[in-house]
């Protein structure tokens, strides 16, 4: 490797360690702080670094064709170093508020979408539900009327027949009734008394 390649590698890995730094912050603040199952945690860590080491190398394979030598791995040593000596409390503050102010808008667009979506929507259901109910009520009340209506007049008329129908017949009719009554009921106690 030239002298200007190697400078550009010690620099890259310096501001890669950087980089590793910042991840392994964003990582814990993010991922770690939560309470996840045993084997989840392991999984989160394994892909983790699996991708910080595919990105660092990325980096080098475009720099020095992928060629390693202990030097890189100081430079990433000294990035991350310097990181944590003059940026950590910086990186910090900054990834809380961008957390804190990424949490504040998500509540806010939440509460925005009930006050103005979906309570004006339960409103307007309750109220096309309380109109739907009344129209059926008035329905049926219609309805009922009209039956009354049409069956009145029907039952006027039967009554009057029934009234012009000589005696005798209707005691025929009444005698009829009550043989096929009795007939029934004597059906219902033996059927009865053989399922007992």
């Amino acid at each position: 490797m030239s002298l200007t390649v190697q400078l550009q590698t010690m620099l890259a890995m310096v501001a890669m360690g950087g980089w590793l730094g910042i991840a392994i912050d964003t990582y814990s603040r993010l991922i770690r702080g939560r309470h996840w199952n045993k084997w989840i945690t392991v999984i989160n860590d394994s892909l983790f670094w699996i991708l910080q080491g595919l990105f660092v190398f990325f980096v080098l394979l475009q720099i020095n064709e992928g060629e390693m030598r202990f030097y890189i791995l100081l430079a990433l040593l000294c990035g991350y170093s310097c990181y944590r000596a003059l940026l950590y409390t910086i990186y910090i503050k900054v990834l809380e508020a961008i957390i804190q102010g990424t949490i504040k808008t998500y509540k806010f667009i939440k509460s925005a979408i009930f006050i103005l979506v979906i309570n004006p929507t339960k409103e307007i259901l309750k109220f096309l539900y309380k109109l739907c109910m009344m129209l059926l009520s008035f329905l049926i009340t219609v309805i009922f009327f009209l039956l009354k209506v049409v069956y009145t007049p029907f039952l006027w008329v039967c009554k009057g027949i029934w009234r012009l129908m000589p005696k005798e017949k209707l005691q025929k009719f009444k005698n009829k009734l009550g043989f096929f009554t009795k007939m029934k009921n004597y059906i219902m106690r033996w059927f009865t008394k053989k399922g007992s």
